[in-house]
């Protein structure tokens, strides 16, 4: 998986998940105890994680495929 597609499905993910946060919010839903539950174990941390891979997306890729070539040199 290249950079600019690993970049896109995370900017996907986190605007999506990031929608349901404030639909939470925003919304009657907020009434709703699954749904909050939802939102704040679930969607609340996917968004942090998503946001902090798309601002270190270098260094990730970098340790990824240092992983992955170590473990073909190995085999």
């Amino acid at each position: 998986m290249n950079g600019q597609l690993m970049r896109q499905i995370l900017r996907w993910v986190h605007i999506l998940c990031a929608l349901l946060v404030g639909a939470a919010l925003y919304s009657p839903l907020k009434t709703n105890e699954a749904f909050m539950t939802l939102v704040l174990f679930v969607l609340v941390p996917l968004v942090a994680i998503t946001g902090v891979m798309m601002w270190k997306q270098g260094k990730v890729m970098k340790f990824i495929n240092r992983n992955h070539r170590l473990e073909q040199s190995s085999r």
